[in-house]
C-alpha cells in the first residue's frame, strides 16, 4: 500500500496552485470570464486585445504555468486507482494518458491567445483568426477529460472492498459529469451564440465547472477517508499495546 500522506500533500499543493495560477490568470486577470462571445465582430475582437494587451499576456502566462500543476494531481489519482485494479492497471494508465492530452489542449490555447495579443498592430484578420482558433481548441476537446472520468468511474465501481476508497455514488456522478462534458465537439457548429457555443451553458458553464466541482468533492472525500483510516489504525495500535501490557 502506497504511503498516501505525501501524495495527498502534493495533490493539495497541485490543486491550490492550479486554481490560483490558471483560474486567476485566465479568468480574473485576462478577463476571459465569461469567454468573449463568438458573435463579436472583427472590430470588437481586435479592440478587446488592444485594450487588454498587458493583462491578457500576464494572465495567460500565469494560466500556462498553472496547467503544469494539473499533471501531479492526475498522476496521483492514477496511483490510487492502480491500488484497486488487479493485474496490469489498464484504466489507471489510460487515465494518466488522457490527463496528459487534457493538459496539452488546455495549455496550447494560451500560446495562441498570447500570440494574438503580442502584436496588436497586425492585421485584424489574423488577430480574429488566432482568437477563434484558441477558443475552438480550448472548448472542443474535452473528450480527454470525459475519458478520465469514465476510467475513474470504472475503477471505482470495480472496488469491491468493504470500505472502497471512494463512494460508489461518486463513480456514478463521474459518469454523469462525463455526459455533461460530451457536447463540447459541437462548438464549431455554433458560431454566433447558443447553449453549445464556446461561451454557452453546456459547453462552458456545465462542461468546465462541473468537473471542477467533482474534483473538489473527490479530494475532500479522499482526505476524509485517509484521516478515518489513520484514526482506526491509531485505535487498533493503542488497543494492541494495552492488550500486550495486560
Amino acid at each position: 500500500m502506497t504511503d498516501r500522506k505525501p501524495l495527498i500533500i502534493v495533490a493539495a499543493i497541485s490543486m491550490v496552485m492550479t486554481t490560483i495560477l490558471y483560474a486567476g490568470g485566465m479568468f480574473y486577470i485576462s478577463g476571459f470570464l465569461p469567454p468573449p462571445s463568438p458573435a463579436l465582430s472583427q472590430l470588437e475582437v481586435v479592440s478587446f486585445y488592444q485594450q487588454n494587451h498587458t493583462a491578457i499576456i500576464t494572465g495567460l502566462t500565469m494560466a500556462f504555468v498553472g496547467t503544469g500543476f494539473m499533471l501531479p494531481l492526475c498522476v496521483i489519482g492514477s496511483v490510487f486507482m492502480a491500488e484497486v485494479e488487479e493485474g496490469f492497471p489498464y484504466f489507471s494508465v489510460m487515465q494518466a494518458l488522457c490527463a496528459l492530452a487534457t493538459v496539452i489542449f488546455t495549455a496550447l490555447p494560451n500560446f495562441i491567445w498570447m500570440t494574438a495579443a503580442f502584436r496588436v498592430d497586425r492585421s485584424p484578420e489574423l488577430i480574429t483568426l488566432l482568437h477563434d482558433l484558441g477558443w475552438i481548441m480550448w472548448a472542443t476537446p474535452s473528450w480527454g477529460f470525459a475519458f478520465q472520468l469514465i476510467c475513474v468511474a470504472v475503477v471505482g465501481l470495480k472496488d469491491k472492498r468493504a470500505k472502497p476508497f471512494i463512494p460508489r455514488w461518486m463513480s456514478y456522478l463521474a459518469l454523469w459529469v462525463a455526459v455533461g462534458v460530451a457536447p463540447t465537439p459541437l462548438v464549431p457548429f455554433f458560431v454566433e451564440a447558443g447553449p453549445f457555443a464556446w461561451n454557452g451553458l453546456f459547453t462552458f458553464w456545465v462542461a468546465f465547472f462541473s468537473p471542477i466541482l467533482w474534483i473538489a468533492i473527490l479530494f475532500v472525500l479522499i482526505v476524509m477517508n485517509i484521516r478515518n483510516n489513520q484514526r482506526h489504525e491509531q485505535v487498533d495500535l493503542e488497543g494492541n499495546l494495552e492488550g500486550s501490557r495486560l
